[in-house]
């Protein structure tokens, strides 16, 4: 999939083009959006047996703060940030595994709570018609988790990488403009391994995302 290092290499590419073209040009504004969050997560118990969960998360009123440089023949290069974690996973459910190879059962309470952090995107826009744009970019984010697993796991976190892809338009009222887009992220595979025990987890989310936004140009 998308590797930390062409991550970096992205994303340094997309920060020095618009500090030297449009150094004394450019936007800021914040946003608010809702997002619908698909996840699915398998816990691995002792290389023995995997518990496997899905679940749908919509999330309302998600703020950002952006920076972006001025049009130039119809690109647009920018940086997004969401400074407040968003919980995309809450779950609790007690349910019967299988604990060893000779079919040994116990009960146990699975709670599953996890979060964005930190979410970076790095992006660019095109203008394809008179107000409309097309959109892609990289995404960077902490997935935290708070988790208390019956299993008597304990994970870590993680920082994981992705892609953006969407439509928007945007809406010029002289200083000032206004935008409307619609995105689809997609994520790398999360991986964690418990602290304590020999168990890991591996999970897959993408996000669905309508943004409203309103920024002044400087």
């Amino acid at each position: 999939f998308m590797n930390k290092k062409l991550f970096g290499i992205l994303s340094s590419f997309l920060f020095m083009f618009f500090v030297t073209a449009n150094a004394n040009a450019g936007s800021i504004g914040i946003g608010i959006a809702q997002w619908d969050v698909d996840g699915s997560g398998t816990e691995n118990v002792q290389d023995v047996n995997d518990n496997t969960g899905t679940h749908s998360e919509t999330i309302s009123g998600v703020p950002s703060i952006f920076i972006e440089s001025e049009p130039n023949n119809g690109w647009v290069f920018g940086l997004d940030f969401i400074p407040v974690g968003a919980e995309f996973i809450s779950s609790s459910k007690t349910q019967t595994n299988v604990t060893t190879a000779a079919g040994a059962t116990e009960s146990k309470t699975q709670k599953v709570e996890g979060d964005l952090d930190n979410h970076l995107t790095f992006y660019v826009e095109k203008e394809v018609a008179p107000g409309i744009y097309l959109k892609g970019g990289v995404i960077s984010v902490d997935v935290t988790s708070n988790e208390s697993i019956g299993t008597g796991s304990e994970y870590g976190n993680d920082t994981i990488y992705g892609w953006t892809g969407g439509l928007g338009y945007k809406h010029d009222m002289g200083s000032m403009f206004i935008k409307a887009e619609l995105t689809y992220n997609e994520y790398e595979t999360i991986k964690l391994s418990s602290s304590n025990t020999t168990n890991s987890v591996t999970g897959d989310i993408d996000a669905t995302t309508g943004k409203i936004a309103i920024g002044y140009k400087f």
